[in-house]
């Protein structure tokens, strides 16, 4: 039997069965559309999470962590200290563009501008530091000394007005602009249990000058204020003759050499993290959910399959008259098995194709839905609108997997009816009414 002929027939038997193949491959979209919405939601979710990551931190940024940290026993793990000594190591290695220091403004409380009361997450940094990060000025210049400050795009973001967030004031609306900072300089630690010795903290209020506001860059980066490093370490009374820094963000020259970056650092022993190694750490947890999803599809699929061997079946039954008189003018056993089977695998396809544009139609309507959703609502809250918030994706590969996949399933359902054909007496058949 040539292919051609093949075509015809199973085409053929299939229009005489309409209703039952309409029926049969409603099925089969049912779990097509269950495995690709499931699966789909486990990658949008997976490439959600991984946008904010970019978001947060720049991806050939890597951040290593000084200070000591708390262990599972309960006591404190000292960590290797961040000296000028480290930064001059961490310059010397491979693929390294520049080595910044922070040191967090620990003593900065809040900040006022009129009747707009505000927090900043002040750091200091070198100022070339900041270039070297990629980091550039959309207004004004950097500081030059403990009286100016530099702003990150939304700095502003955590200001309010009588204790009521706002949107109407931004970072360029500050720019040359004076602010009232509060500061709170913590007494130093005594050995003495005499309670009358205890110092209250003393706080301060300083006059700040915006100066400068940088170019929109990462939200980290956007929502801070930088002072230079010498004024940090002076505002926080810290030495700046052999200074420690809280942390040090490494610059790598491209993002797929921060892993191999990154795994040199912890070897000296150091703590680093950086939005690679985040990224990496979750992907396992998101194969397993991506699993667990598809595989609750999965049972719709299986339940297909069984409506497919049912239908199989019964058009034996309905054609084994035929099915002889196949026989009796020289079909093969095989030539019968590939006639069912490749009725079984039409019907597959026809319900993966199915599935996947019903699959993809209501991904779009949801995605829309959710995009429309968080817009109000950043338009009530006075928040950026949302660029990313496609929370089901279907992959080019996932849709190529879901037609193959249904066609697959049907095959396998139609192999028993199949077999069962071909095994029939053709005498017994040619007598069957």
């Amino acid at each position: 039997m040539r292919l051609r002929d093949l075509v015809f027939l199973v085409g053929a038997n299939l229009r005489r069965m309409k209703m039952r193949l309409a029926l049969t491959s409603l099925g089969v979209v049912i779990g097509t559309s269950a495995i690709v919405l499931m699966i789909s939601l486990g990658i949008g979710l997976q490439n959600n999470i991984t946008n904010e990551l970019g978001n947060i931190g720049s991806a050939t940024n890597i951040t290593v962590m000084g200070g000591s940290m708390m262990s599972p026993a309960g006591g404190s793990t000292e960590m290797k200290p961040l000296d000028d000594r480290a930064l001059k190591s961490f310059e010397e290695l491979d693929h390294v563009e520049a080595v910044v220091p922070t040191v967090m403004m620990q003593t900065l409380q809040s900040v006022e501008y009129k009747k707009y009361q505000g927090m900043l997450n002040a750091q200091g940094s070198p100022m070339d530091g900041l270039e070297g990060l990629g980091l550039k000025l959309a207004e004004g210049r950097y500081p030059r000394s403990e009286k100016e400050v530099l702003l990150g795009a939304s700095a502003t973001a955590n200001f309010s007005l009588n204790n009521t967030p706002v949107s109407d004031l931004t970072s360029s609306d500050l720019l040359g602009k004076k602010l009232i900072a509060t500061f709170v300089e913590q007494p130093a630690a005594t050995d003495s249990l005499d309670p009358s010795t205890i110092q209250e903290p003393v706080e301060s209020k300083r006059k700040l000058t915006v100066v400068g506001v940088l170019a929109k860059a990462d939200m980290q980066t956007d929502q801070a204020a930088f002072f230079t490093l010498d004024a940090a370490l002076s505002l926080n009374n810290t030495s700046r003759r052999r200074p420690t820094y809280e942390q040090v963000t490494v610059k790598v020259d491209t993002a797929a050499e921060v892993a191999g970056v990154e795994t040199v650092l912890k070897d000296q022993g150091y703590i680093t993290m950086s939005a690679s190694s985040i990224q990496d750490g979750l992907k396992s947890t998101f194969l397993i959910l991506q699993a667990v999803l598809g595989a609750l599809g999965a049972i719709a699929m299986l339940v297909a399959s069984l409506g497919i061997a049912n239908t199989m079946t019964m058009s034996i039954f309905e054609r084994t008259r035929e099915i002889g008189i196949m026989k009796a003018v020289g079909a093969s056993n095989r030539q019968i098995k590939r006639v069912f089977l490749g009725e079984a695998g039409v019907i597959g396809v026809i319900g993966g194709v199915g599935g996947l544009v019903f699959s993809a139609s209501g991904a779009a309507l949801a995605n829309l839905f959710v995009k429309s959703y968080l817009a109000s609502q950043a338009v009530a809250s006075g928040d950026a609108m949302p660029t990313s918030a496609s929370f089901f994706d279907i992959p080019p590969g996932l849709a190529v997997f879901a037609i193959v996949f249904a066609a697959g399933v049907g095959l396998l359902a139609g192999v028993l009816p199949a077999v069962r054909a071909a095994n029939l007496d053709p005498l017994t058949a040619l007598r069957h009414e």
